[in-house]
């Protein structure tokens, strides 16, 4: 079936999920399979890894930690709501949004879901992917929002409106925080109060996440 998910690395393997359900792990030498894993809904986001475990969420509305040398399922988490987006993990905690229009901060020792943060005035999806730094959790809705929220507790440390459905994962460079809109702007946070700090149009939607390197961001539109 068809693969959205991102690939991930994790010494000499590969893991990725895929539309068929499964999340597969592959050698990195001769792309032999070295084993598979049933979920019971499609597998959108990229697998987390993490302390010789994978994580990962998917349509079945649970977060799955998985054992990477075996594929045996460790941990299944209930979200309440199917997840498109990848899971971020920080020390031994985990954090994602849902189509249930909440961002989810997971405790993975005791395996619970410890809070849940969803906007009082706009109810709507979170498709993009959290980044963390500087103990806050930064992610994009489709409410047109961008939200920084505390690690622990899971309380607004600030928002910006940003004009446009944000389905592009913020990734975070030193105090600022980079994303993409659906109208196709690219902004500059600062990370510590949200400041808007630049914005550059670029005239067509961006959904995918920004790289960065040597100090270069680059970024893909639809056109």
């Amino acid at each position: 079936a068809g693969i959205t998910s991102s690939a991930n690395l994790a010494g000499a393997r590969v893991l990725f999920g895929s539309y068929d359900q499964y999340l597969y792990c592959l050698s990195t030498v001769d792309g032999s399979l070295i084993w598979k894993l049933a979920a019971d809904g499609y597998i959108h986001g990229t697998p987390a890894i993490f302390e010789e475990t994978a994580a990962v969420a998917g349509c079945d509305g649970y977060l799955r930690l998985v054992c990477l040398e075996d594929g045996t399922e460790r941990e299944k988490i209930e979200l309440g709501s199917y997840v498109g987006a990848s899971v971020a993990v920080w020390q031994d905690w985990a954090y994602v949004g849902t189509f249930e229009n909440q961002v989810l901060g997971i405790d993975l020792k005791s395996a619970a879901v410890v809070w849940r943060y969803e906007s009082p005035q706009r109810p709507f999806p979170f498709y993009a992917s959290a980044a963390i730094a500087n103990d806050r959790v930064v992610v994009g809705g489709r409410d047109k929002m961008v939200y920084a929220l505390d690690l622990h507790k899971g309380e607004v440390l600030w928002t910006y409106a940003a004009g446009a459905r944000v389905d592009s994962s913020p990734v975070i460079v030193g105090t600022r925080v980079f994303f993409g809109t659906g109208a196709g702007v690219i902004y500059a946070l600062n990370l510590d109060s949200g400041a808007e700090v630049w914005q550059f149009a670029t005239g067509s939607a961006i959904l995918a996440s920004p790289s960065v390197a040597n100090q270069k961001l680059v970024m893909g539109s639809t056109d």
